[in-house]
């Protein structure tokens, strides 16, 4: 089980936004492109950068939660999302980089190809 004291340090690492069942955002931001899927997380931590990631990762790890990674939510088979656990989305990640001299281009995890190809 999950106490609060932890539930808030993590908020407080995050520069994004954290997510629980009792917000207003809940039911939006755990629903999947493909709506046979409707699991419920116990958080939603929604990623503002690389170092989001980190913190969820390990507080994934040190709270010995079940964790499923979102980048655009369109994973047919539904694995963008999990029951009682922490999903980490990637979906506000949004960076992109090109350079056109080496004729190269990054994206961050978040991005979709609609926004890549863009």
């Amino acid at each position: 089980m999950l106490n609060d004291t932890s539930i808030e340090k993590f908020r407080a690492s995050l520069r994004g936004e954290l997510v629980q069942p009792n917000d207003e955002r809940y039911d939006e931001a755990r629903k999947l492109w493909n709506g046979m899927f409707d699991r419920r997380p116990t958080l939603i931590a929604r990623c503002a950068g690389t170092a989001d990631v980190v913190s969820a990762v390990n507080f994934g790890r040190d709270e010995s939660l079940q964790v499923a990674v979102r980048g655009g939510g369109h994973n047919y088979a539904g694995l963008s999302v999990c029951d009682g656990g922490l999903v980490i989305d990637l979906s506000p990640m949004k960076g992109i980089r090109v350079d056109p001299a080496a004729r190269t281009a990054r994206a961050q995890a978040g991005v979709k190809w609609i926004e890549f190809d863009h």
